[in-house]
């Protein structure tokens, strides 16, 4: 198995039992000293104990769907949709494996917002992406 088949199976498994909220198995995709970075809110958690009760006591009945998954060597990328009651999110995940393991995650949950005035010259306004998937 490559390093790319094998960083693909990790973080399919890490993917997968996320989604299906199994904690136990999704504590063994990650190494010891794992780090979660959320750069949007300037928060890290190191650590895999700290990151499964940070998952195990996130709130809400929340849905996410894995949308693409890339990867490369020993880094991936995947865009999901996020949803939690009404509110509806697409995410952007990168990972590192480490020695079969997931040792670093960076989560981007964008929020939509209007563009500022003045640039309409230079860009085209597209659907978004949770357009594509709500309606």
């Amino acid at each position: 198995m490559t390093g790319t088949e094998q960083t693909r199976a990790v973080v399919e498994r890490y993917l997968e039992t996320m989604t299906g909220r199994d904690w136990d198995a999704f504590s063994t995709v990650l190494a010891e000293d794992v780090v979660y970075e959320l750069p949007q809110t300037n928060e890290r958690i190191t650590g895999r104990d700290k990151y499964l009760q940070f998952n195990r006591e996130y709130p809400g009945d929340w849905v996410l769907t894995v949308t693409r998954l890339l990867v490369d060597g020993s880094a991936a990328a995947a865009t999901m949709n996020f949803t939690v009651g009404d509110e509806e999110m697409v995410g952007l995940v990168y990972l590192q494996v480490s020695d079969g393991l997931v040792s670093r995650v960076t989560d981007f949950w964008p929020e939509p917002y209007e563009p500022p005035a003045g640039r309409e010259h230079l860009v085209e306004r597209v659907p978004s992406e949770l357009d594509r998937f709500t309606g």
